[in-house]
């Protein structure tokens, strides 16, 4: 079994590591509402008005390839909004400053259940009350990554989710008993298959941004299983207040 693990300075930023990943959330937000207000306002739209084609001509005579191509097209249309909407809802975090981080994962796990139909075993212990809000997101947003490379790609529907407190820093682990695969470098050089583990990157790179530490262990046959330990203690400029402080 191959396993990469790699903790690094925080990268030399303008603005503080929080700081940036609660402005790229903040931008996530803004694109999936643009994406709501237009492209799915005009799917719909379509889809209302073949449906009301469909009815009128369904009191004429009409051949039945044109029935059968308008259905077609009324399915791909319904098709398409769901393909859409359920990418949306992966995107829109929950209340991430007034929720514990114990119930934001749960609701996650949940949520990913219902939607795949396979079964998630969530342990947690210890894990702080009161957790920085970057720490929030990072780890929500590694355990949803994870769960969705489980889920398309371990062949298996049964996963495994610890999240616990030790110290003065919050670990998740994600693991499954599945196919397994050959774990990409994380020395910051793209390789040839750096798009096909582009989730993975983004996963270790959100890590290593919070001075925390990312593993990631597998191989062929084998299952998988991501570590991630991230410190809670994070220096919050003043005009934040303390919302998030431990």
């Amino acid at each position: 079994m191959t396993q990469t693990e790699r903790s690094q300075d925080e990268p030399n930023r303008e603005l503080p590591a929080h700081r940036i990943l609660s402005v790229t959330e903040e931008e996530l937000a803004r694109i999936v509402l643009d994406i709501h207000d237009g492209p799915v306002q005009y799917l719909f739209s379509a889809l209302s008005l073949l449906t009301g084609v469909q009815n009128d001509l369904a009191e004429t005579d009409m051949r039945a390839d044109v029935t059968a191509r308008l259905a077609q097209v009324g399915m791909l249309l319904e098709s398409s909004l769901y393909e859409i909407k359920y990418f949306l809802g992966t995107f829109r975090p929950p209340e991430f400053r007034r929720r514990a981080l114990v119930s934001i994962v749960e609701g996650l796990v949940v949520q990913h259940e219902e939607w795949t139909g396979s079964t998630v075993h969530l342990e947690t212990d210890g894990v702080p009350d009161n957790v920085p809000l970057a720490v929030k997101i990072a780890v929500y947003r590694v355990l949803q990554e994870a769960l969705s490379n489980a889920n398309r790609h371990a062949g298996v529907a049964e996963h495994w989710v610890r999240l616990w407190g030790k110290g003065d820093h919050v670990c998740l682990e994600v693991a499954d008993d599945g196919r397994g695969f050959d774990p990409p470098a994380f020395d910051g050089t793209p390789d040839a298959q750096y798009v096909d583990h582009i989730g993975l990157h983004g996963m270790h790179d959100r890590v290593v941004l919070l001075n925390g530490t990312f593993s990631l262990e597998s191989s062929p046959g084998q299952g998988t299983k991501i570590t991630v330990s991230l410190p809670l203690q994070h220096e919050i400029p003043p005009e934040e207040g303390n919302w998030g402080k431990p």
